[in-house]
């Protein structure tokens, strides 16, 4: 009997802390509460999608239920930790916030914490999007979050923090999961690739890294695609195919044509874009990040940059920049996306030519002050 297929992300999801990618401060933090026995009792782990926060939920309930825990470096063979990581563990009770939001939920929860752990030492709850609960589960919830029985341990995960309660906030340990640098994320696609037996380009990784925008999971997922459309071998053409994305170089043509602003350049771009079906609105974020990038470097440089090929001061760019995000709705949301793509980059070179008002009042100011005053300048 030929066994189920799992995808990559469920395949390649992390089991050790040595595995989670991209989050070194909680990780360090989490080990060093296990190693010095300082382990709180609620948990909550806030970040985007995809960067980890319920694996690392789950490694974290797998270090303190161990045989011999709690520990941090535990065998992942070993029977109890085999049980969490397949959602077996009758102590790892883990609910999604969404679909369990009730007082009655959280009314049934509280009463069962009250018994002890059937195989491990702690009986641990992890509570997926806890920002979903409503007011009333959270008030129910309150006492028990902030005297639990000794034998019991909350996890928290959300996406959205500024909706949980202040109250539920104050009976936490708090860490905040980073969005994972593109470089990290390509690292362990290479490693999933040579795993899994799949040829894949430098320049594909990046531009699957480059979509996934931070979350590991979304990286994987479109791996995961990219295998099934292409088979064993992806190239960054049938990436840029699939999602729609523009290539490293163009986007950099459209960056310097902003800068120089090369108004018929910026159209023939926008055309080519346009004509070969590519998503307008993640290209307009792809040029953002590269003038961004060129920010960057002017501030670092004291003040002017040519990565976008024309030199630009830091005021330039930052009105540049200004201007396309400005240009975020229309392009999103306006009837016509090409339309007000094209506007939107147009007025984004206005704005970055027009002077500053205070800009050009200290510039008089200093050239009327190198003036001699009236009659200093002696006739010969």
């Amino acid at each position: 009997m030929s066994t189920a297929y799992q995808v990559i992300a469920r395949k390649w999801r992390p089991q050790t802390f040595d595995d989670v990618v991209g989050q070194d401060h909680v990780v360090r933090t989490l080990k060093n509460a296990i190693g010095r026995n300082r382990i709180a009792h609620a948990y909550l782990f806030v970040g985007p999608r995809g960067t980890g926060k319920t694996s690392t939920a789950r490694i974290f309930a797998k270090a303190l239920n161990c045989t011999g825990g709690p520990k941090a470096d535990f065998d992942v063979k070993d029977p109890i930790c085999v049980s969490i990581a397949d959602g077996s563990c009758l102590d790892v009770i883990e609910i999604d916030g969404a679909s369990n939001n009730s007082i009655d939920n959280i009314r049934d929860l509280r009463d069962n914490v009250q018994y002890a752990p059937a195989q491990g030492k702690y009986k641990v709850y992890i509570i997926d999007e806890v920002h979903q609960l409503s007011s009333s589960a959270f008030n129910a919830l309150l006492k028990t979050l902030e005297e639990p029985p000794a034998h019991v341990k909350f996890i928290f995960a959300t996406t959205d923090v500024q909706k949980v309660l202040p109250t539920i906030l104050s009976r936490c340990q708090r860490f905040d999961l980073k969005p994972i640098p593109d470089g990290l994320i390509v690292q362990r696609l290479k490693k999933i690739a040579a795993a899994e037996k799949i040829k894949v380009s430098d320049a594909a990784l990046a531009s699957i890294a480059r979509m996934a925008d931070g979350g590991m999971r979304d990286a994987q997922s479109i791996f995961d695609q990219m295998i099934s459309f292409c088979g064993t071998e992806v190239g960054e053409a049938d990436v840029l195919d699939v999602y729609g994305l523009v290539s490293v170089e163009k986007i950099a043509a459209l960056a310097a044509a902003l800068a120089a602003g090369d108004h018929k350049k910026i159209v023939e771009l926008v055309d080519e874009a346009d004509e070969n079906g590519r998503d307008l609105y993640r290209l307009l974020v792809d040029v953002q990040v590269h003038v961004r990038n060129a920010l960057l470097d002017s501030i670092a440089k004291g003040g002017s940059s040519t990565a976008l090929g024309p030199p630009m001061t830091t005021e330039q760019l930052t009105r540049l920049l200004d201007g396309l995000r400005e240009g975020e709705t229309g392009v999103k949301h306006g009837l016509s996306e090409k339309i007000n793509f094209e506007v939107a980059l147009l007025k984004a070179v206005e704005a970055s030519r027009a002077r500053a008002i205070d800009s050009l009042i200290k510039e008089i100011a200093t050239m009327a002050e190198s003036l001699p005053e009236d009659g200093s300048k002696k006739n010969d």
